[in-house]
């Protein structure tokens, strides 16, 4: 009988702290926007959901540097044909455990609003 008034107790403590955090947009982002793109595809797991990067992935700041939006697109669609082609990004691909996934069967709509979304304030991403 004691246990059984424990979980009770335990429970109504807990459950306004999530009640709490759900509350307070703690479920991710909002659906259809690029950043819940970003996180469904799974590119949050390699690059951080700041874009951070990971030990996984590389961070994904100033990437208007070397990147434009058609080029990113076409990385996403063959990932391991466009490193073969590039030194610097076969370099950086040496460096990570993870090879990056192709998206060959999503959209060229849903690919450019990702790429837009990487490169948008990608010289910020660290700073979050």
């Amino acid at each position: 009988m004691k246990a059984t008034r424990i979980v009770y107790a335990s429970f109504a403590v807990a459950a306004p702290a999530i009640l709490l955090l759900a509350a307070c947009g703690a479920s991710g982002p909002a659906p259809g926007t690029p950043e819940a793109f970003y996180v469904d595809l799974g590119c949050a797991k390699c690059h951080g959901n700041e874009r951070e990067g990971l030990r996984s992935g590389p961070p994904l700041d100033n990437l208007q540097d070397r990147w434009r939006e058609e080029s990113l697109v076409e990385y996403f669609k063959n990932p391991k044909e466009v490193v073969a082609a590039n030194p610097r990004l076969k370099y950086m691909a040496e460096k990570y455990p993870i090879v990056m996934p192709a998206f060959p069967d999503t959209s060229d709509d849903d690919l450019y609003a990702l790429a837009r979304y990487v490169l948008s304030d990608s010289d910020q991403a660290t700073d979050g």
